[in-house]
């Protein structure tokens, strides 16, 4: 299957180089950005937003001139967003949206890719599921699925997998093979098509049956996809519903959003737990207003207060410090969410090409960035902490 974007039919047919395909979806930014505005690369199972009307949003009556607010000597915040390939950026401050714009054609009613955000959302039904004592969070995963007993991935707790702390080895086949060519967890999703060469796992299930102990669980943090998946495998297995009904039923259709979200499925319709969620910009501010506030938004509490108080208390900062994600300085990943552990008790949901849900309490603020960006490691943070420090001295 292949997408094309509305900006690249200046001809029909369109020209070879503007069709955006399994092949070529994150080789060029041209290409990644087709791919982060359209879900058509993939089946995708709706996400529904339920029957209820949307959740209005206040707007402040001073819109937040992001020109002003400088990250560096060098830059402010708007250039900033341009030159990280920002599709969209909203700003709330004290439940008011001080600022909300879009960039490269993106609409707002598009939902865009979340890419491992999508993390996040599993870490809260993990819990939520907790919290209703259908699981044990101290309970290793293959008790949940005698499939992986034997395996890497079973051998770790549901604790362990929630805080990347399951090192695991995959077989040679599952090796990564570069950029342009992708890596076993994109074939095995159906993200990427099969090289002819390729004798590794054709779904996400053998994917994580392929994997191999590596370290002891709880002692590293290793961050990669198969323990979110194993994840998304046990909560199936346990409810008997998929990971987007849960999503929906928990969580999405309590929040008054205006758009259904997708979910991303592998070739065999299975969730792609460990990215494939997508959803609207103000959709996903609504989303992270109810994490400032607690869990309790549109008038309902829709995750126990005790729940969010505990992500806030974050993880193993050592860990993280001496992974390969070092640069997130001061950071630890606890619950599948990144915490800053700085003075606004910053927390995030993050995916690949930088998407990010930042909430930040202590600011009483909200700032999601929808983004295509090719290189985006511990893009954000000096930002994101600009804004924040302008808004707190006003």
């Amino acid at each position: 299957m292949q997408s094309i974007t509305k900006n690249d039919m200046k001809v029909f047919p369109p020209n070879s180089e503007d069709i955006v395909t399994k092949d070529n979806w994150f080789t060029t930014q041209k290409s990644l950005q087709g791919y982060c505005h359209s879900g058509e690369l993939s089946s995708n199972r709706i996400i529904w937003r339920g029957n209820h009307s949307p959740t209005p949003l206040s707007y402040a009556k001073d819109s937040l001139d992001l020109a002003k607010i400088n990250v560096t000597n060098a830059e402010n915040v708007l250039s900033y967003l341009e030159r990280t390939n920002t599709d969209a950026f909203l700003v709330m401050h004290k439940g008011e949206v001080l600022y909300e714009n879009y960039f490269n054609g993106y609409k707002s009613y598009q939902p865009h890719a979340l890419n491992s955000a999508t993390k996040s959302f599993v870490g809260l039904i993990v819990s939520l599921l907790s919290d209703e004592g259908v699981l044990d969070l101290n309970k290793k995963a293959s008790i949940y699925v005698p499939e992986l007993e034997g395996t890497g991935l079973g051998e770790g707790t549901i604790q362990q997998l929630l805080d990347m702390q399951v090192p695991v080895k995959y077989m040679e086949a599952d090796t990564p093979m570069g950029i342009g060519r992708g890596t076993p967890i994109f074939i095995a999703s159906g993200s990427m098509p099969k090289p002819d060469n390729y004798n590794g796992p054709e779904n996400l299930y053998e994917f994580m049956i392929s994997s191999k102990k590596d370290k002891l669980p709880g002692t590293v943090f290793k961050y990669e996809n198969g323990q979110t998946e194993t994840l998304g495998w046990i909560v199936k297995r346990l409810t008997g519903k998929n990971l987007a009904e849960l999503i929906q039923e928990f969580i999405w259709s309590k929040l008054g959003v205006e758009e259904n979200a997708l979910m991303h499925l592998d070739q065999i319709g299975t969730d792609i737990a460990s990215g494939g969620m997508r959803a609207t910009l103000r959709d996903l501010a609504r989303f992270g207003e109810m994490m400032r506030n607690n869990g309790y938004y549109n008038g309902q509490q829709i995750i126990p207060e005790n729940m969010i108080r505990d992500i806030q208390k974050g993880g193993n900062q050592k860990y993280l410090a001496e992974s390969s994600h070092h640069y997130l300085l001061g950071f630890s990943y606890y619950n599948k969410w990144w915490i800053s552990h700085d003075r606004y008790g910053g927390y995030s949901a993050r995916g690949k090409f930088d998407q990010q849900i930042h909430i930040a309490p202590k600011a009483d603020t909200v700032i999601v960035k929808l983004s295509s960006y090719h290189s985006p490691n511990s893009v954000g943070i000096d930002a994101f902490q600009a804004i924040l420090e302008y808004l707190v001295k006003q």
